[in-house]
């Protein structure tokens, strides 16, 4: 198992219907190819976890890095786990409001990762966080 956690800048402002493309094209060839994760989008930048197999995860990233969507798109992790922190989807999703919610360590660290390069153990703190945020906001319990 591989996990691998980026950032980039949108190329433009991103409309509802940009998103929904993303994810739907995103959900389709992540359960093809066995790959599951997270998809942040804050204050037009994206924060993503990907996991599955190494090989399916640098195929999905290289396509990522050349979608001229994104500008600047940065690894900030990449690793060998022995298990999926996003086991149930194949591109979980959210939007937040990061001004009502300052306090919240996500937040912080998702800011930081899409402004400058964060440390590998910051990175990997921020994908385990993303899982809980996601959890709770979806109205799951984190396992």
């Amino acid at each position: 198992m591989y996990r691998l956690v980026y950032v980039s800048a949108s190329a433009w402002a991103m409309s509802f219907d940009d998103l929904n493309a993303i994810l739907d094209a995103s959900r389709d060839n992540n359960r093809k190819l066995g790959v599951t994760g997270m998809l942040l989008h804050m204050d037009n930048g994206f924060l993503q976890v990907l996991e599955g197999p190494k090989e399916a995860v640098l195929e999905i990233y290289e396509s990522i890095a050349c979608d001229p969507r994104h500008t600047g798109v940065r690894i900030l992790l990449e690793r060998e786990t022995d298990e999926r922190l996003f086991e149930e989807w194949t591109m979980g999703f959210d939007k937040p409001n990061a001004k009502k919610q300052q306090s919240d360590p996500v937040f912080q660290i998702t800011r930081e990762a899409i402004e400058h390069a964060i440390e590998p153990e910051k990175a990997a703190e921020l994908a385990v966080l993303l899982r809980n945020f996601y959890y709770v906001n979806a109205g799951n319990n984190a396992p």
